[in-house]
């Protein structure tokens, strides 16, 4: 069997690739089960033989006796690849159909990043936007897909549709791919590109790894931050109970039952004793905040593996890892909102926020391999990623024409768990057709209780006093439940035609999802003469909602649950593929395939409060053809030319097809989901020249256009303020040029100028890579005339990124330095409305710096220091700004245990 397009002098290589790009639980893995970083110059190759013997040598019948020539049976090769490894990783980005982007954990290493999110912005043409979300190739997170080693999974925040790559701990990850062309074995809704995510593999021996991390915060370690009174397990990322809906209350609302007072039209609602306990109990959930010391940034990781090797019965491993991680983040920022007059743009609104967050962080993986043969393999793979936040958060400024303050207190538990269970499997008597299969159950949960929110107004005597307004106070409970079934079979057949091969691909998939988003809303209401005390009202809350003062005679509590903030949601997903992959002569390689999908998805948003009103439907019913095809020239044996062109879609969340109001946490503004919204058609175009210098080295250069037809857009509604909504625009286009190259710096030796420098040339080296984008969008004059601009580019859109990293090792491996730049221009955040400019989020530059040391054998201390410049993050509307403020450096120590 021929598998490889390549020179023939890469071809066991490329069949070492496919080995591990296709399921061996055992083929590769660096000894102890963690890719450790390396020197680009000492990773001459990905094979490292470990022992070169002749299986049989025995005198051939055949020679003359007394010669003493000898036939030569066979020889036995017996070698290892660093799973993980630069060269591994970045022959596969040479061994792509399509345009893609590697990252091993070698080089994931080499930047220090704790999480996936924050590593994939040193990726050409990707940006990072709020630390979670990524941008390939300046589209918004809504044009990326994200799969969990191949599989779909849901996200557990219900604000985006993909799943915030934060949560992904890089301790877990081999590798991140990020495909830029499409390929018909991929989902279907693929925009920018879709970054897969591969988990660590079995470990080929006993492997054991312990690490501590120390961390500081400038303005915030140390320093003395708003909290709130939680719960005792806070500091684990579980709430304790403490902020539950109350057992008085939960019993009332069960069922879908909302809360109304008693009277002659609602006898059996609840009565004024009811509602006074149903008050008190909501209340010592408490309201008040103080100032405290913030404790640094800890946290501890470990992972531990082995192989056991059983005869005739097979081979089995096992790799276990977890990782904690708790730290505090204090923001001072400045927020302004602005009008339109016939002076140009005139302050509305004006805030000063002190925003104080304490994030915890908890993954655990654990990895079961079972090779029954070399030709039949298994694997379970269970991923456990939670992610806590508390948050307090006060604002003073002017509102509405009121000079206010205002307190919120949050406290978010994200969870995704998925169970991977999969088989690879090759038919040698079948003309070695391989069969490949995975079953996928993933569960993603939100669960945001007793979130407060309440505002204080300034009297005119200036005095703060408990606002008399109906919005003055709210306490939400907010749940999300989402759970996806996925299963997929893919199968290949090779066919050797003499000089060149064709792979023949076919595959289906089926994912099932589905969903439940519940919201109870209450607030305390003013109900008799103690509400409106003046003397009262200046107290702080915690005693104004005392048990003295809930009552007909004070405060009253009510629901204030929307008709649109419950919904479910379904989805179900049938899809198809055949591919022809052929390599003719290693020289010229066709790639052509197409995928069917079909697609029904509803979301039923309903009304507790009239259940007889009839539910809004929304969703989609329909079926897709995507056609592809990619074309690579290996005009030589160190360079190739490349082009695609494929069909995809972008399909609407099922929140953003419900017209349930939702908090974007990004912009923090309001949006109202859009149930007329429609799927977008891209249409992709691709093109890129490769050159390798080595294994390990290499520089590219490409281009890219994608056309849209109906793309989808936020923009705000008129006359609403910041409120936000969804809607499909007319078209846009996406186009732009990406420039990489990774290169030790061995050749500056020679260098007029540097010849005097005596220095380990050889041991250094650079990477570069840089983005120029540019996209325009045309919005409909009917449906968008309030827009300010009806052409403009897309947003979220940068028009360049550009990442620079200068690292040097020691010669033998124990130390290495690195330094990495990330820039990326300023792009649009919100669009404007009735002739206000649209606001931009400025260019944002960052310079960290990675050093690791390896000591005494067993030790490893690592030292990071993050946001070196601390430039300001500036949003601008104009001539104004609208945002600012400063993340602060950071400085991180670890101390790694690996006997």
């Amino acid at each position: 069997m021929k598998t490889s397009h390549l020179p023939l002098r890469r071809t066991v290589l490329s069949v070492l690739l496919a080995a591990a790009l296709h399921g061996p639980a055992f083929a590769a893995q660096p000894a102890d089960g963690n890719a450790d970083a390396s020197p680009l110059a000492a990773s001459p190759d990905v094979i490292a033989p470990d022992v070169i013997a002749p299986d049989a040598v025995a005198p051939d019948p055949s020679t003359p006796a007394g010669d003493d020539t000898q036939k030569l049976e066979g020889v036995h090769v017996q070698g290892a690849y660093q799973r993980g490894g630069q060269a591994l990783y970045l022959d596969e980005k040479r061994a792509s159909a399509v345009v893609s982007e590697t990252l091993g954990a070698e080089q994931i290493a080499r930047t220090g990043d704790s999480d996936a999110a924050t590593t994939l912005k040193r990726v050409t043409g990707l940006t990072l936007v709020d630390g979670r979300f990524i941008y390939v190739r300046g589209l918004g997170e809504r044009y990326s897909s994200v799969t969990l080693n191949g599989a779909q999974i849901p996200s557990p925040d219900p604000t985006r549709r993909v799943v915030p790559l934060d949560l992904f701990p890089t301790d877990l990850l081999d590798g991140v791919v990020v495909q830029k062309g499409y390929t018909p074995d991929m989902p279907g809704e693929f925009g920018g590109g879709a970054v897969q995510l591969r988990t660590r593999d079995v470990p080929t021996k006993f492997f054991f790894r312990l690490s501590g991390t120390l961390g500081w915060q400038e303005g915030t370690t140390f320093k003395d931050g708003y909290r709130y009174s939680g719960g005792d397990h806070d500091w684990t990322g579980h709430d304790d109970g403490s902020r539950d809906l109350p057992a008085s209350l939960a019993d009332a609302t069960s069922g879908g039952r909302v809360l109304r007072p008693q009277s002659p039209l609602n006898p059996t609602g609840a009565s004024p004793a009811e509602l006074e306990r149903y008050g008190e109990d909501v209340a010592k959930a408490g309201f008040d905040t103080s100032r405290e010391s913030m404790t640094p940034e800890t946290g501890l990781s470990g992972a531990i593996g082995n192989r056991w090797d059983f005869g005739d019965a097979g081979k089995f491993g096992v790799i276990g890892a977890f990782r904690y991680n708790q730290a505090w983040d204090r923001n001072e920022e400045v927020r302004r909102t602005f009008q339109a007059s016939n002076a140009g743009l005139e302050l509305a609104d004006h805030l000063a926020v002190d925003d104080t967050r304490r994030n915890v962080d908890f993954s655990a993986f654990l990895n079961l391999g079972y090779e029954l043969s070399p030709q039949h393999r298994f694997n379970a793979t269970s991923v456990l990623l939670r992610q806590s936040e508390d948050r307090t958060k006060l604002s003073t400024g002017v509102q509405d024409d009121q000079e206010a303050r205002f307190t919120e207190l949050r406290w978010t538990e994200n969870q995704l768990f998925a169970q991977q269970f999969g088989g690879n499997h090759l038919f040698p008597s079948a003309g070695d057709l391989s069969l490949d299969w995975q079953y996928t159950l993933a569960r993603a949960t939100r669960d945001e209780p007793a979130t407060r929110k309440y505002r204080y107004d300034l009297d005119d005597d200036g005095t703060y006093s408990f606002s008399q307004r109906s919005d003055s106070n709210q306490l939400t409970w907010a749940q999300l439940d989402d759970h996806q079934r996925d299963l997929s079979v893919k199968a290949k057949l090779p066919f050797d035609l003499g000089g060149s091969t064709l792979d023949v691909s076919a595959g289906g998939e089926r994912v099932e999802r589905d969903r439940d988003a519940a919201i109870r809303s209450f607030s305390f209401s003013a109900a008799g003469p103690l509400a409106r005390d003046p003397n009262l009202l200046g107290l702080p809350l915690d005693q104004i909602l005392d048990p003295a003062h809930i009552g007909p005679d004070g405060f009253v509590l009510s629901e204030t649950t929307l008709p649109t903030d419950n919904y479910f949601a379904s989805q179900d997903l049938s899809a198809f593929f055949v591919a022809l992959d052929a390599n003719i002569a290693s020289k010229y390689r066709i790639a052509v395939g197409a995928r069917r999908e079909k697609n029904d998805q509803k979301v039923t948003t309903f009304s507790l409060s009239n259940p007889e009103a009839p539910p809004v439907v929304a969703g989609e019913d329909a079926s897709r053809t995507l056609p592809s095809a990619a074309f690579t020239w290996a005009y030589s044996a160190d360079a190739q030319l490349r082009a695609s062109y494929s069909e995809t879609l972008s399909r609407p969340d099922f929140r953003e097809l419900s017209p349930a109001p939702y908090l974007d946490p990004l912009l923090d503004v309001q949006v109202v989901g859009n149930p007329e919204l429609e799927s977008a058609s891209i249409k992709n175009y691709d093109l890129r020249w490769e050159y390798y210098f080595s294994p390990v080295e290499s520089i590219s250069v490409g281009a890219f256009l994608k056309e849209f037809e109906s793309p989808i857009e936020k923009t705000r509604l008129p006359g609403t303020g910041v409120l936000l909504t969804l809607d499909n625009a007319q078209s846009a286009r996406n186009y732009g040029i990406e420039f990489d190259v990774t290169k030790g710096l061995e050749f500056v030796a020679d260098w007029p100028g540097f010849r005097s420098i005596h220095g380990d040339w050889a041991n250094w080296y650079v990477g570069f890579n840089y983005a120029r984008i540019k996209s325009d969008i045309t919005l409909d004059p009917e449906r968008a005339s309030f827009q300010t601009n009806l052409n403009r580019p897309m947003q979220g859109q940068s028009p360049y990124v550009t990442n620079l990293q200068l690292g040097h090792q020691s010669g033998d491996g124990s130390s290495e330095a690195t330094l990495l730049y990330n820039v990326s221009g300023r792009r649009i955040a919100a669009v404007g409305v009735a002739g206000q400019p649209d606001i931009y989020e400025e260019a944002f530059r960052q310079l960290d710096f990675q050093y690791r040391l390896q000591f005494a054998t067993a030790w490893t201390f690592k030292l990071r220091l993050r946001n070196l410049l601390d430039p300001e993050v500036r949003y601008t509307q104009g001539p104004e700004e609208t945002r600012e403020y400063r993340k602060g450096r950071s400085v991180l120590v670890s101390l790694e245990w690996k006997p």
